[in-house]
C-alpha cells in the first residue's frame, strides 16, 4: 500500500488504514466537510449536520489525534472554553491497482485568523 500526503508517498500502513476508517466513518466526512471553509464550534457543527454533540466530540478528538482536524481558540477572563475546529484535509481520495491501495490527501489550508465576537 502507499498513500501521498501532501504529494509526498508515505509508506506508513497504520496510516493509511486510519485514512481509509476516516473515508468510511459518515460522521467524520461530514465533520471534516463542514469545517472546510470556515472554522467552527462543536456545538455549530452539531446544529449544522444534527450529529449529537457527544458523537461530535468523540469525532474531533479521534480526527485530532490523527492530525486532520486544527484547533484554534481561546480561554475568557471568566474561564470559558471557545474552540473552533477546520479540517486540515481539502480532498481525500483513493484507488485500488492491484495489490496497492494509492491514498492522497490533498491538505485545506488555514482560513483567516477568526475574530471573536464578529
Amino acid at each position: 500500500m502507499q498513500t501521498v500526503l501532501n504529494g509526498v508517498p508515505i509508506e506508513q500502513k497504520e496510516k493509511i488504514e486510519v485514512i481509509l476508517q476516516i473515508m468510511a466513518d459518515k460522521y467524520s466526512r461530514d465533520l471534516l466537510r463542514i469545517t472546510q471553509d470556515l472554522p467552527k464550534s462543536a456545538f455549530k457543527i452539531a446544529d449544522e449536520t444534527g450529529i449529537p454533540i457527544s458523537t461530535v466530540y468523540r469525532r474531533i478528538q479521534k480526527l485530532q489525534n490523527n492530525d486532520v482536524i486544527r484547533v484554534s481558540g481561546e480561554i475568557t477572563m471568566e474561564g470559558k472554553k471557545h474552540f473552533l475546529y477546520q479540517s486540515k484535509v481539502k480532498s481525500i481520495s483513493s484507488k485500488v491497482t492491484g495489490d496497492f491501495i494509492h491514498v492522497e490527501v490533498i491538505p485545506n489550508p488555514p482560513s483567516a485568523p477568526h475574530k471573536w465576537g464578529v
